[in-house]
């Protein structure tokens, strides 16, 4: 519903931050929401690589959409960097993801 009022605001050349701000407001909402059941079902939400592959995701989106209403995306960087360190461990961060 929220894309059905973007693409309409951006059809008739309205503003349209509110409404991704709000998609933003939702991805996170949706990764705690997600980070708790699994906790809640016994996953290792810090080791896990499928659960961090998952968090990264999220992350990845709320930055796009950041950046689609020049929106400071710093912090989804930072979050995204500490769950790779978090599953593959420092060295391998800096060999895989730094160079």
């Amino acid at each position: 519903m929220l894309q059905q009022l973007i693409d309409e605001a951006i059809r008739d050349n309205k503003p349209y931050d509110c409404y991704v701000k709000e998609q933003i407001h939702l991805l996170e909402d949706s990764l705690n929401q997600f980070l708790e059941n699994a906790k809640e079902e016994g996953y290792d939400i810090i080791h896990n690589p499928k659960v961090g592959e998952i968090e990264v995701r999220q992350y990845m989106a709320m930055k796009q959409l950041s950046m689609k209403i020049g929106l400071p995306i710093e912090q989804y960087d930072e979050k995204i960097k500490q769950i790779r360190i978090r599953i593959f461990g420092e060295e391998n961060y800096k060999r895989f993801f730094e160079q």
